[in-house]
C-alpha cells in the first residue's frame, strides 16, 4: 500500500511538472506568435514603404531625365551662333590679336565677304591648358552676332571640305555639347554605308538622320535603329539579288523612339 501511495505521489508530481512545462511552452509559443505577427506587420509596412519609394524614385528619375534633356536643349540653343575652328596654331592670335586673326582667316582663307552680317561678337580658344608643341592646338570658338552668319560660314567650310590659311589646315564645325556631339557621331558608320550606295541623306539638328530611300523619306533618331534597318536591307537584297521596293514597309509607325516613316 505504501508503494502504491509513493507511485501515486510520483505520478501527481510528474503530471504537475508536465502541466507547468506545457504552460511554459504555451506561453513561449504565444510570445513567439506575437513576435511573428509583429514581424509580419513590420515587413508588410516596409514592403509598402519600399514600393512607394520605388515609385517615387522612378518618377524623380523621369523628372531628372526630362530636366537634363531641357538643359541640353537650352545649352545647345545658347551655342546656336557659335562655330569651332580646328587646326589654328597656338602661335597665331597671341597678345590679344585673336579676334583680328580670326576675321582675316574667314575672309582670306574661307572667302567670307567683309560686311556687317558676319560681325563677330567674340572669339577665344577653348579653356584648357596650353598643349605641348607636338600636340594639336586648342580649338577656337567663334561667336557671331547673327545665326545666319554662322550658318553661311559652316556651309562655306563644308563646300571647301577644309581650307588652308597661314600654313594651317583648318576645319570648321558647329559648336554643341559633348553629349549631342557623341550622339551625332554615332551615325558615322551608317552615313558611310549611305555614301557607298549614293543615297541622299542629311543629319538634321539635333541628331536625326533623314534618308531618301527607295522613293520614300525615312528618319532615324537612333543610330542603332538606322544600322539595324540598313543591315536588314543589305541582307535581304543579297538573298534576293535585287532591291525589294516594299521592304521599307517593315518600319513600324509606333516605334517613334527609334525611327519613323514619312511619305511626301
Amino acid at each position: 500500500l505504501g508503494k502504491m501511495i509513493n507511485i501515486a505521489e510520483l505520478n501527481n508530481t510528474q503530471v504537475a511538472s508536465t502541466k507547468i512545462l506545457k504552460s511554459e511552452l504555451n506561453a513561449a509559443v504565444a510570445a513567439m506568435q506575437e513576435r511573428l505577427t509583429e514581424a509580419e506587420t513590420r515587413i508588410s509596412r516596409l514592403e509598402d514603404t519600399s514600393e512607394r519609394l520605388h515609385t517615387a524614385v522612378g518618377e524623380r528619375s523621369k523628372l531628372t531625365e526630362a530636366m537634363l534633356d531641357r538643359m541640353q536643349v537650352l545649352e545647345n540653343h545658347s551655342k546656336r551662333n557659335n562655330v569651332r575652328v580646328i587646326g589654328l596654331k597656338e602661335t597665331i592670335g597671341i597678345d590679344g590679336t585673336l579676334l583680328s586673326c580670326v576675321w582675316k582667316m574667314l575672309t582670306e582663307g574661307l572667302g567670307v565677304r567683309d560686311d556687317a552680317e558676319f560681325e563677330i561678337e567674340r572669339a577665344h580658344r577653348v579653356f584648357a591648358p596650353l598643349p605641348d608643341p607636338n600636340r594639336a592646338p586648342r580649338p577656337v570658338l567663334i561667336r557671331f552676332l547673327r545665326q545666319s552668319a554662322r550658318d553661311k560660314v559652316i556651309m562655306a567650310a563644308k563646300e571647301k571640305r577644309g581650307f588652308e590659311w597661314q600654313g594651317c589646315r583648318l576645319s570648321v564645325f558647329p559648336d554643341m555639347t559633348k553629349e549631342l556631339a557623341e550622339k551625332r557621331k554615332a551615325f558615322t558608320a551608317v552615313k558611310k554605308k549611305l555614301q557607298e550606295r549614293n543615297a541622299k541623306y542629311t543629319l538634321a539638328f539635333p541628331a536625326t538622320l533623314r534618308v531618301r530611300w527607295k522613293g520614300k523619306n525615312i528618319s532615324f533618331s537612333s543610330a542603332k535603329a538606322a544600322e539595324k534597318f540598313f543591315n536588314e536591307e543589305s541582307q535581304e537584297e543579297n538573298e534576293q539579288g535585287e532591291d525589294t521596293p516594299n521592304s521599307i514597309n517593315r518600319l513600324k509607325l509606333n516605334e517613334v523612339g527609334d525611327f519613323e516613316q514619312r511619305r511626301r
